[in-house]
């Protein structure tokens, strides 16, 4: 039965949606959010390409596609507009942090596991049910999204400040697009994939829920093995950043993360994470595609005019690429692998459990 809060949710999307869309045309129009332009993201975050020179490139990458290939409405230009910049802030605060010796290892109690597989394939299930072990450290969506604090706040003011922003997320989220919380619900203080964590690194394919985006595909498939590896690189400096911030109740344990896109780099994976357990998951390709459709298409109404309806065809395309680097990295660490089937996983789900 609907909560109280959900009633009154629905009732008033139909006059917030476009009082949202009315707000991001005004901002839109008088520039008062930055433009998808280096230039304009680094001024609004009072930083150089001196003091952040890796950013510079994969950042030019994702704009283009952005600019170039994405349909955005007013409405997407903000929320990229916005994102680019939180990410630029905190990719700096993470930088100053790590050079002054402020992200040291916290005490792990297990090797780490990761959850992957083709988008729509029960990693999600898989994860949550991992992360509800005692043990977990699992990050939550507030965290991924914004893994280190501001250093130069109070540090409990910070964090309760982050996650009042990122439940207020939620909720504009879940007015721009109404059906995108029955295909992928997202909890501010719940555990969340570490894809946006690769935003660190403007490396993670996140960018293709907005939208097709060949250009910057084409660029993560040409990227050289330092660029690869950078997206881990990356993951490691925000997982110890969350730790540093997070009280000291909740700073040990054993690592449970997930992102279907580990499936295409194993071999990065475990040069960053030697000591990593893989779970990989497996679904019927119909039911897959399908819902992997679907799940772009409720993402993409957040930032784009139009959903493709052809989507369905690329999509396909994608999934053999990714089915084909998994299995290739699967023979290379066959014993670091669980492979698990999506209908054994609904069928019994303490079998992601056993097997770990």
């Amino acid at each position: 039965m609907p909560t109280p809060s959900e009633i009154a949710s629905s009732l008033l999307r139909p006059v917030l949606r476009p009082g949202i869309r009315t707000g991001c045309a005004v901002a839109d129009a008088l520039r008062i959010v930055p433009r998808l332009e280096v230039s304009s993201l680094l001024r609004a975050t009072g930083r150089t390409a001196e003091q952040d020179p890796r950013a510079i490139e994969p950042l030019e990458a994702m704009l283009h596609t952005a600019r170039d290939e994405l349909d955005l409405t007013a409405q997407g230009r903000v929320v990229l507009g916005t994102r680019f910049v939180r990410i630029l802030q905190v990719r700096g605060w993470i930088l100053d942090r790590s050079e002054a010796g402020d992200l040291p290892k916290s005490p792990i109690t297990g090797p780490p596991i990761f959850v992957t597989g083709f988008p729509r394939t029960g990693t999600t299930l898989s994860h949550r049910i991992l992360a509800s072990a005692t043990e977990a450290l699992a990050p939550t969506w507030a965290e991924v999204m914004e893994p280190s604090l501001d250093p130069d706040r109070p540090t409990e003011r910070a964090r309760a400040n982050r996650l009042r922003r990122y439940r207020t997320a939620v909720r504009l989220m879940q007015v721009m697009s109404p059906g995108l919380r029955s295909v992928h619900e997202i909890v501010a203080d719940g555990p969340e994939e570490c894809t946006h964590l690769h935003e660190g690194a403007f490396d993670s394919e996140s960018l293709a829920l907005a939208g097709p985006c060949p250009a910057y595909r084409t660029w993560l498939a040409e990227r050289d093995d330092r660029r690869r590896r950078e997206r881990y690189t990356w993951q490691d400096l925000c997982l110890r950043a969350i730790l540093a911030d997070r009280e000291e109740a909740r700073r040990s344990g054993r690592w449970v993360l997930k992102a279907p896109q580990h499936l295409r780099q194993l071999d990065d994976l475990f040069a960053v994470f030697p000591d990593a357990v893989v779970v990989r998951l497996h679904r019927d390709p119909i039911a897959t595609m399908a819902s992997t459709a679907s799940l772009v298409q409720h993402a993409s109404r957040i930032t784009s005019r139009a959903f493709d309806p052809a989507v369905g065809e690329d999509l396909l395309d994608v999934f053999e690429e990714w089915q084909a680097d998994g299995d290739d990295g699967m023979a290379r660490h066959a014993d670091r692998v669980l492979e698990v089937r999506y209908d054994d996983l609904v069928g019994d789900p303490e079998i992601g459990r056993a097997h770990v």
